[in-house]
């Protein structure tokens, strides 16, 4: 039973994604980096995901920071 589970947890991150008209974007993300080529699919699009995700922290901590205090 504890396989099961451990199994069940390994597999419950994964999704499928429909990229239907994004194949060429996504593969041209990087395509002046030679590296990216040897990249699959899946690869390129943890990347971006990652990528994209740090992006949107990043504007969260900036204006979490820009914004002026409220005083009582």
């Amino acid at each position: 039973m504890n396989h099961c589970k451990r199994q069940i947890e390994l597999v419950a991150d994964r999704v499928t994604v429909d990229i239907e008209g994004l194949r060429a974007e996504i593969e041209a993300a990087y395509s002046d980096n030679p590296l990216w080529e040897e990249l699959s699919l899946s690869q390129k699009l943890r990347r971006l995901i990652q990528e994209r995700l740090n992006a949107i922290q990043q504007e969260q901590l900036s204006k979490s920071e820009s914004k002026p205090e409220k005083s009582k």
